[in-house]
């Protein structure tokens, strides 16, 4: 079962932190705070010596993978200097522990070899498996990923001998967040706010940071306060949902229909497809000529990175749908 970042806190100020974790979760920036927080296990004028921070999405190659792990493994296996434990960080650890399978990579172990011959030597994903089975007291070497591939050998290895963190939000790191701005939440406004965001953590903050704008001059964060702001995640809707929200100018509806298809995998050029082909039947020739200069420059974006996706699409159609008259 996993334990929940405070428990680590605990562990990391106290400098009895276990020789292997595995954090995980869907907030990135949850868990790289985390991640960063272990450098406290050593004195700070000794770090430069005994902290290492390594990013796996560098390894862009099974040779370059293998490379990574052996300078782990070899930085693992190196007894800290004048201090009383080695921090290892490894971020983006999906990429090492669960990377996209190719012909030649994650092959199962070849059998045992008879005592006559000659015993092969281990592949550095093994010498890995061996490492997390046995590892180095005096090395705390932290894992921090996002989606990993439960399935696989090595992942599976992980998560048997490491400490798993929890790193998702939940009801403490909202009111913690809102005591930063000097506000305080109505315990029913979180449990909506949860309820109407499920397990997204990353749109959880996201949502939070906006309603501390919405209710920025005032002492609490209410209930209709997250009403008026926050559109529940559910499932995208049938029959064109998106398009027929355009036509009847209905910007909520959109917005929603255009967050529950992310939510659920859809990618941006599709889902502005949905938008272009519902501008190209609104009933006003002025809308559909100001529409589609709108989604023109939408796809321009989308195609050199002008912006988040959602964030573009979200903005095309509340334009979309206010009326002309009414636009800036």
């Amino acid at each position: 079962m996993a334990v929940k970042p405070a428990e680590v806190r605990k562990q990391i100020a106290a400098g009895d932190t276990a020789p292997i974790y595995l954090l995980e979760g869907d907030d990135l920036q949850a868990r790289h705070d985390l991640a960063l927080e272990f450098a406290g296990v050593v004195d700070e004028g000794l770090q430069a010596f005994n902290v290492q921070i390594y990013y796996a999405n560098e390894a862009t190659s099974n040779a370059a993978r293998d490379q990574l792990i052996g300078d782990v493994l070899s930085a693992a296996r190196t007894l800290p200097m004048m201090a009383p434990r080695r921090v290892l960080i490894v971020h983006e650890a999906e990429r090492l522990l669960s990377p996209r399978k190719s012909k030649d990579d994650e092959l199962e172990p070849a059998p045992a070899e008879s005592a006559t011959r000659k015993k092969r030597s281990l592949t550095p994903v093994e010498e890995l498996e061996e490492y997390l089975a046995k590892p180095e007291p005096m090395t705390t070497l932290v894992f921090v990923a996002g989606a990993l591939d439960a399935n696989r050998r090595l992942v599976k290895v992980a998560r048997k001998h490491a400490v798993a963190v929890d790193c998702g939000l939940d009801a403490r790191w909202i009111q913690q967040r809102l005591e930063k701005d000097g506000l305080t939440i109505d315990p029913k406004a979180t449990a909506l706010l949860l309820h109407a965001l499920g397990s997204s953590g990353g749109r959880l903050r996201a949502e939070v940071e906006k309603l501390v704008l919405y209710a920025s001059g005032e002492k609490a964060v209410t209930v209709q306060h997250v009403k008026d702001l926050v559109t529940p995640e559910s499932e995208p809707g049938e029959d064109f949902a998106l398009g027929k929200a355009i036509w009847a100018g209905n910007a909520r509806e959109a917005l929603r229909e255009i967050g529950a298809q992310f939510d659920a995998g859809a990618q941006g050029p599709m889902v502005l497809g949905q938008i272009r082909a519902a501008v190209g039947r609104l009933r006003s020739d002025d809308r559909v000529r100001s529409g589609m200069d709108a989604v023109f420059e939408a796809d321009l974006a989308l195609k050199s990175s002008g912006g988040e996706p959602r964030h573009l699409l979200e903005r095309l159609v509340i334009e979309i749908c206010t009326p002309i008259g009414r636009r800036d």
